[in-house]
């Protein structure tokens, strides 16, 4: 536990780092408008943000369909000899 701690903190500094050290850097993104003079770390956490967003809902909706597969499957398999037996 303490050395997950330790390389997390160590990232999260190197992070910070280099990106203090590449504000300077600007550029010019086209959205559906020019927006110019963006810092190129903004532009890099601005589309890995909106790449998480879209992830999401994709997660969750497989995610969904699993469980409803697995409880068919744990439905068809608890079946009891009794009720095989009144089944027939």
């Amino acid at each position: 536990m303490p050395i997950k701690l330790i390389g997390t903190i160590i990232l999260v500094v190197l992070v910070a780092i280099l990106t203090g050290f590449n504000l300077s850097n600007k550029c010019t993104i086209w959205f559906f408008h020019n927006f110019e003079n963006i810092p190129v770390f903004a532009a890099l956490l601005g589309s890995f943000v909106a790449g998480v967003v879209i992830t999401i809902p994709f997660t969750l909706i497989g995610r969904r369909k699993k469980e409803k597969k697995n409880s068919k499957a744990t439905e068809l398999t608890n079946v009891t000899p009794e009720a095989e037996s009144d089944a027939k």
